[in-house]
């Protein structure tokens, strides 16, 4: 430190903007140091380890010399001289290419002042400093993506093209003038984005309460749009109901995928595709809605809700977060005087017939099945459906016991739906389908579907999931119509008759519940022996009854997982492990 100078010039080691306050302040044994920024927290941690060292031990002393000798003498520091003509920007990206690692934003600030010799300073200090104190590292590489997808019409492949494709943009930027009035409207855009990450700071109750709802959602796809939707608000465009009338299409989009099945896939690609349909119009919820559902049938029509909320696993749907986010908006349409506080409530999702069956809810089941099905089958396929789910916070409580015993406990709720559930006199497949049957009208209404007058083949997604979800069973494994037609959403004869009469991926390792070989043969394979040998040589194990090993066997829970990227066992099992069926 040169006590002689003045101002910044006083230290020999000055950080960037962003930490020099702190920094300073440390330095000069200012009592407001160690905030609550990188530099604080930094100098807090080390103080405090330092602390720990303070004992009646001698060799307290010892730590401290030893501390002192490696700061001083091991810590080493490297000085770049830069000469007057030199950018130093420049030299810093150079840097890069010998290992240091920088995010996407780091690399953009760089390329942007080192185009910005004359104003950079002002620059910084006026636009690109606040926009960097608004977010977090990865907010802000989000943002300069938005940018590159609202005013370039760009789609980045991945996330760490986004440097090299604003570059290019900012290329062709010849003036420190022109470059200005891009940083200006990207910091324009970043005021906009805060709101979106923080719907409470939203002044307008109505678009607050609607972004409020996306921001539960969790779905960085909605991104793009929401953003899109925002700046034409902000140009007077659009009003606040039309702003939250689109936010809510584009909820609902989102909601009903995940209701059928359909899965994030192609989400991306699709909502982005949204954004730069909106170039050419005022963004509306009509305009939204028609755009939606001309993309090939991926916005779900009310009768494929309906069917997915009677006989989908809605349990092993999407994130945990945003199942919980369906049930409590299903909670709020139900209407009550009494308002429930949720975010306090420590709410989950609870089974009414619970996932393990017990003697008592399996003699319920009995009075239930069809002469060809079995209690298990019948408890498979209701169980993870959602009129068997509701928000509890007696989660431990309700557990396996009987109905009756869970019965007196809802009737204590705070919860419309509990309410309703408790004045059942018995919970079997009929109590469920007719509660399925409620929420699925309910569910329509909160979230509308796709416009009626565009003709979309329904065939077409349900077809698609399938293929889907058959090209996700691994090699070696093995498994059964049910849980095809239980993932997919799709009825079991459904299932069997595409197997039969079209080309499908995977379509050998469907067999029957027992292991066995269907006497109907999937597309390309000529007979049972043909089908047991393609199986037999990518590792599934069959015992001398002709019957694949269950260990070998893939079910809905480990299929769904492996279909939503959730990390599971798909090894064939080792020899010592067989238990046919």
């Amino acid at each position: 430190m040169n006590e002689f100078a003045d101002h910044v010039e006083r230290y020999t080691l000055v950080p960037t903007q962003l930490d020099r306050d702190s920094w300073i302040k440390l330095v000069e044994r200012d009592p407001a140091a160690g905030g609550e920024d990188g530099i604080g927290n930094a100098y807090r941690f080390f103080k405090g380890q330092l602390e720990e060292l303070i004992d009646d031990d001698s060799n307290s002393r010892d730590w401290y010399q030893s501390i002192e000798k490696v700061a001083v003498g091991k810590l080493s520091f490297v000085e770049i001289s830069a000469q007057p003509g030199d950018n130093v920007y420049r030299i810093f990206e150079s840097l890069n290419n010998t290992g240091l690692k920088l995010t996407q934003a780091d690399l953009l600030r760089n390329y942007l002042f080192m185009r910005l010799p004359i104003a950079g300073e002002r620059i910084y200090g006026r636009y690109w400093l606040p926009m960097q104190k608004l977010f977090d590292e990865q907010q802000l590489v989000d943002l300069i993506w938005l940018d590159l997808v609202i005013k370039r019409g760009g789609r980045p492949t991945n996330q760490h093209s986004i440097y090299r494709d604003q570059q290019r943009h900012l290329s062709g930027l010849e003036s420190e003038s022109e470059i200005e009035e891009w940083v200006s409207e990207l910091y324009r855009m970043a005021l906009v984005f805060r709101r979106i990450l923080h719907p409470d700071e939203e002044n307008n109750t109505t678009i607050g309460k609607a972004l409020d709802r996306l921001h539960r959602w969790k779905a960085k796809v909605v991104y793009p749009v929401a953003l899109k939707v925002m700046l034409a608000y902000e140009d007077r465009l659009v009003d606040p109901d039309g702003v939250a009338d689109i936010l809510r299409v584009v909820e609902s989009y989102m909601v009903r995928q995940m209701l059928i099945g359909m899965g994030r896939a192609g989400n991306n690609v699709m909502l982005i595709d949204l954004v730069r349909s909106l170039d050419d119009e005022v963004p509306s919820a009509q305009s939204v809605t028609r755009t939606l559902t001309h993309q090939r049938g991926r916005f779900p029509t009310d009768e494929m809700v309906r069917e997915a909320i009677l006989e989908h696993p809605f349990y092993w749907r999407g994130k945990p977060y945003q199942k919980e986010f369906v049930l409590r908006c299903l909670e709020e349409g139900i209407g009550r005087n009494e308002k429930i506080d949720f975010d306090s409530s420590n709410l989950s999702i609870e089974h009414i017939l619970p996932q393990s069956l017990t003697p008592d809810w399996k003699t319920d089941l009995e009075h239930d099945i069809n002469p060809e099905g079995t209690v298990e089958e019948l408890h498979e396929t209701i169980v993870h459906t959602l009129g068997n789910l509701t928000l509890s916070a007696y989660n431990g409580s309700l557990s396996n016991k009987p109905f009756a015993a869970k019965k007196h406990i809802l009737a204590g709720s705070g919860l419309a739906m509990n309410l309703r559930i408790a004045k059942e006199d018995r919970w079997g497949a009929a109590e469920i389908k007719k509660r399925g049957e409620e929420l699925a009208d309910l569910a329509i209404t909160i979230w509308p579907g796709p416009d009626d007058t565009v003709k979309v083949d329904p065939v077409s997604p349900k077809l698609a999931l399938a293929r889907k979800v058959l090209s996700e069973i691994p090699s070696g494994r093995w498994t059964n119509y049910l849980v095809i037609a239980q993932v997919a959403g799709i009825h079991r004869r459904t299932v069997s008759k595409w197997i039969e009469e079209l080309s499908l991926p995977n379509s050998h390792r469907v067999l029957k519940s027992d292991g066995s070989i269907p006497a109907k043969l999937p597309t390309g394979v000529t007979d049972s022996g043909e089908q047991l040998q393609i199986l037999r040589s990518e590792g599934v194990i069959f015992g001398g009854n002709g019957r694949a090993s269950k260990k070998c066997h893939i079910g809905m829970v480990d299929l769904l997982k492996i279909i939503e990227g959730v990390e599971g066992d798909d090894s064939p099992p080792s020899q010592g492990e067989l238990d046919f069926a």
